[in-house]
């Protein structure tokens, strides 16, 4: 579509679905979104490399009408807007160019990931902006967060915990100096390093560090530390 029409790069974006979404640092597989938003009110006519792109899976079937195709299928579920646009209005999309957190909807761990600027992601995950994205990515896939979610995140009838928004904006996190972030941020800068050079990487010895500073920043003593471990 950008060789057609290189304006066509204007509204492709890269973008990752939750099971791109690692611990610390998600893995792009190559996908792109067409992101014709509501609120962004897109001339589809100003595209026509995408325009032809998507009128080649039906018009009919792109209509946001509910109604039923002639071929037995039917359009996508009713809504007001064009057959071109997403199906949700979208209006914080601008926060997708900023450095923020992505995390994974259904994990048996955190699984939060820093994120670069510009990069977007689908329906399974959830994305956070805000000021000390890297010490608050530490803190979130930390032992001791996974254990206060097992205790009250909703699970799917299979067991696995839902890290919903609500639940997650529920986890009391303290507030600290950026002097006193600095050694969470340290060892997040290693882990991203070595996951970038090989993203298989085991990093779980600088994530047992990640886990010490946690557990001293919630004021753990040795015995409750113990019971976490083993529960």
């Amino acid at each position: 579509m950008i060789r057609e029409d290189p304006r066509s790069a204007e509204i492709l974006k890269p973008v990752l679905r939750g099971r791109d979404i690692k611990r610390y640092q998600a893995q792009w597989e190559g996908l792109w979104l067409i992101m014709t938003l509501p609120s962004l009110r897109v001339d589809i006519e100003a595209y026509p490399a995408i325009k032809r792109h998507l009128l080649s899976f039906g018009k009919g079937r792109l209509e946001q009408s509910g109604k039923k195709l002639p071929d037995g299928g039917r359009s996508r579920k009713k809504t007001p807007h064009d057959w071109f646009e997403l199906q949700d209005t979208c209006a914080y999309h601008e926060l997708f160019e900023h450095e923020k957190i992505l995390w994974m909807h259904m994990s048996p761990i955190g699984r939060f990931a820093c994120s670069k600027k510009g990069i977007y992601c689908n329906q399974k995950a959830f994305i956070m902006t805000g000021d000390s994205p890297k010490f608050l990515c530490a803190v979130l896939n930390s032992s001791p967060i996974t254990w206060i979610m097992k205790n009250i995140a909703v699970t799917t009838g299979m067991g696995l915990l839902q890290w919903d928004k609500f639940t997650v904006e529920a986890l009391p996190i303290p507030k600290i100096t950026d002097m006193e972030q600095y050694q969470f941020i340290e060892l997040i800068d290693e882990i991203l390093a070595v996951k970038t050079s090989c993203p298989s990487s085991d990093t779980t010895l600088l994530e047992r560090e990640i886990d010490k500073l946690v557990y001293q920043l919630y004021g753990f003593t040795y015995a409750e530390i113990e019971f976490l471990k083993d529960n």
